[in-house]
């Protein structure tokens, strides 16, 4: 075998390095990512949830009650005076005031829960297609997964956060609400949410490699675990953010991406692939 042989050959042959292992993965995830439908279906219902909040404000969605009298709660859609308070998380009344009121909920925290919802999705269908055991066979390892998929996850939160806001402009201008902001602290609430959709996706991912191709279990936890977080999110960042509130979730951000991270490599080592 002559120099130039042998150099070819090596080249072709070499273990990747990090940073190739990673990019590699990166590029098959976002190919599939693009061709799965329920990324889209996701985008689509976090522009219909302003547009459908902003529409129907003040509207009672309470069912109709044979008992005129009874002291039942009634059911609500937030009544929202300026449309950037969806972007704000608050609604037309207090949640305390009346827990069915649905301005407690349908704001752009939702999109936490709705990342991990795809989240889930995309790793039980790699466990069971057998796309894991595939990919750690030829070359990657648990590390790069994980990594991969967290990457895949912020990026999908953050294309929600993208059409969430476009949904709220859009619904804004037909319902004539009124558009008064701060605009550089809605620039910095808007980063601040893109910066804690990665604790949400690195939990979420957790949950999903501990439960494989178990679906619905990984649906039903990360539902109720999303549900557990979602009050904690809603304080973080308003139209009053700056740049220490976005630092703030930085720093949050990456400290739970990398302890979250930690656990579900640890997952991924410690349980079958199978």
């Amino acid at each position: 075998m002559n120099s130039g042989t042998s150099i070819i050959y090596r080249e072709r042959f070499k273990t990747p390095t990090f940073a190739n292992r990673v990019k590699s993965m990166l590029k098959l995830d976002f190919y599939r990512l693009f061709h799965t439908p329920a990324f889209y279906i996701f985008l689509a219902i976090a522009a219909i949830i302003p547009a459908m909040v902003l529409s129907l404000g003040g509207v009672d969605m309470s069912p109709p009650q044979s008992n005129p009298n009874a002291n039942i709660p009634v059911m609500t859609m937030p009544e929202f005076e300026n449309a950037w308070q969806m972007i704000e998380s608050t609604g037309g009344s207090a949640v305390a005031e009346n827990p069915l009121d649905f301005a407690g909920f349908a704001n752009i925290n939702m999109l936490f829960i709705f990342a991990g919802l795809l989240m889930s999705i995309f790793v039980s269908h790699d466990y069971s297609s057998g796309y894991v055991k595939n990919i750690f066979t030829v070359h990657s390892k648990r590390i790069d997964y994980v990594i991969s998929k967290s990457a895949i996850g912020i990026f999908s939160g953050a294309c929600m956060i993208g059409t969430y806001v476009f949904g709220t402009v859009v619904a804004g201008l037909f319902s004539g609400k009124a558009f008064d902001v701060n605009i550089i602290g809605l620039i910095f609430c808007l980063i601040s949410k893109a910066f804690l959709m990665s604790v949400f996706c690195s939990l979420f991912l957790g949950v999903a490699v501990f439960f494989r191709n178990r679906l619905w279990l990984t649906l039903v936890f990360t539902f109720l675990f999303g549900m557990m977080l979602y009050p904690a999110a809603t304080n973080v960042a308003d139209l009053n953010s700056d740049m220490l509130t976005t630092l703030i979730a930085l720093i949050i951000g990456a400290v739970g991406t990398v302890g979250f991270g930690t656990v579900s490599l640890r997952f991924l080592k410690k349980r079958d692939l199978a």
